[in-house]
């Protein structure tokens, strides 16, 4: 029997505290999205009993969130988790970092993504790099194709084996001409993070609290670092499922949030279209092209693009069908996750309940 105590297609707000550890810059709570129901929204009425239903062929999902035309339709949460709950979000991370690429461009703090390592961050090459790292712009790491090598079947180990992420990226072999190839490489996303850092000469977490978080009601939880102390470009950020559809909703809406533009729409749209040609890492990406730190596909008929992390971590949108849907999967640090690709809930469940 469903418990239709756990779920919701009316409106609700997190009342869960921040952490202590949260930056005072951080709004004090979520802020919540205004909300429809169901039927109101142009779904099947039952499209919460069916996706609750489902739920049992995803035991890594603990959360799913589904929003139309900037409107909450969806809230369920299970397994101890709850609409206050954060959720590291992995690699879901590195698109909120390409993001902050697009509000640094918007605000003038960076003139272009194609500067490159030589110019940002010069004196973070290790001196047994090839020299020609210093000519890899910002642009080839967003669209993973830097041309580095990196062992993309253990992404994870390798950054996390090396004393420095920044030096360790950039001491790679250079294998192939920069925009040429797709090479997954999370060093190169925390790289990202590095450079506009050095840039701005502030803390990452700092410039994404002030333009990104404060002004869309983010609740930031913790950020990992890196043996720097730098947080982690590529993964860890830990936000509220809700606030993860806030970030889909952004780039759907080509850079803009309630009629202010925070990112270049020329930007917002290069993002979340083809850049190169990415490949099968996990999750049933077999064929799915890459944008700038987003995920590509048709695979419905309808042009999408998606963040993915980790475990089954989706921030999945359909501009077409003004739809952003959130799948989250809560678990701690040593907790192995049943892997089980989530895409199907937004695909196969989600979409074909779409009636007007």
């Amino acid at each position: 029997m469903i418990d239709r105590r756990r779920f919701t297609s009316l409106p609700l707000i997190a009342f869960a505290h921040l952490p202590a550890s949260s930056l005072a810059a951080q709004p004090a709570a979520s802020t919540p999205w205004s909300t429809g129901d169901l039927a109101g929204l142009g779904f099947d009425p039952a499209l919460g009993e069916t996706l609750i239903a489902s739920l049992p062929n995803y035991p890594a999902a603990t959360g799913v969130c589904v929003v139309r035309s900037g409107q909450l339709a969806f809230e369920y949460h299970r397994g101890g988790y709850d609409p206050g709950t954060l959720v590291n979000i992995r690699s879901v991370t590195k698109s909120v970092t390409s993001t902050l690429i697009g509000i640094a461009l918007e605000r003038g703090d960076l003139a272009s993504i194609d500067l490159t390592v030589g110019d940002l961050v010069p004196g973070r090459i290790p001196p047994d790099a090839d020299p020609a790292v210093a000519d890899i712009t910002m642009r080839s790491f967003l669209a993973m194709s830097s041309g580095l090598w990196w062992d993309t079947h253990d992404d994870w180990p390798m950054l996390l084996a090396a004393e420095n992420w920044v030096e360790n990226t950039l001491r790679q072999p250079i294998i192939a001409e920069q925009g040429t190839e797709f090479i997954y490489n999370t060093g190169g996303s925390h790289l990202v993070g590095a450079m506009l850092a050095s840039l701005m000469d502030r803390p990452l977490e700092d410039y994404a609290g002030e333009h990104l978080f404060a002004p869309l009601g983010i609740r930031r939880g913790d950020w990992m670092r890196s043996p720097q102390g730098e947080v982690n470009g590529g993964s860890g950020l830990e936000l509220l499922p809700s606030d993860m559809a806030k970030l889909g909703q952004l780039l759907m809406n080509q850079g803009q949030w309630n009629g202010t533009r925070m990112l270049p729409a020329d930007f917002a749209t290069a993002a979340t279209t083809e850049q190169s040609e990415g490949e099968s890492v996990t999750g049933g990406n077999i064929g799915v092209p890459y944008g700038f730190q987003w995920w590509i596909t048709s695979a419905t008929g309808y042009e999408a693009f998606f963040g993915l992390g980790f475990g089954g971590q989706y921030v999945y949108v359909v501009p077409d069908l003004e739809l952003v849907v959130v799948v989250a999967a809560g678990f701690g640090e040593g907790e192995q996750p049943i892997l089980t690709s989530h895409r199907p809930i937004p695909e196969q469940i989600v979409i074909p309940a779409i009636i007007a």
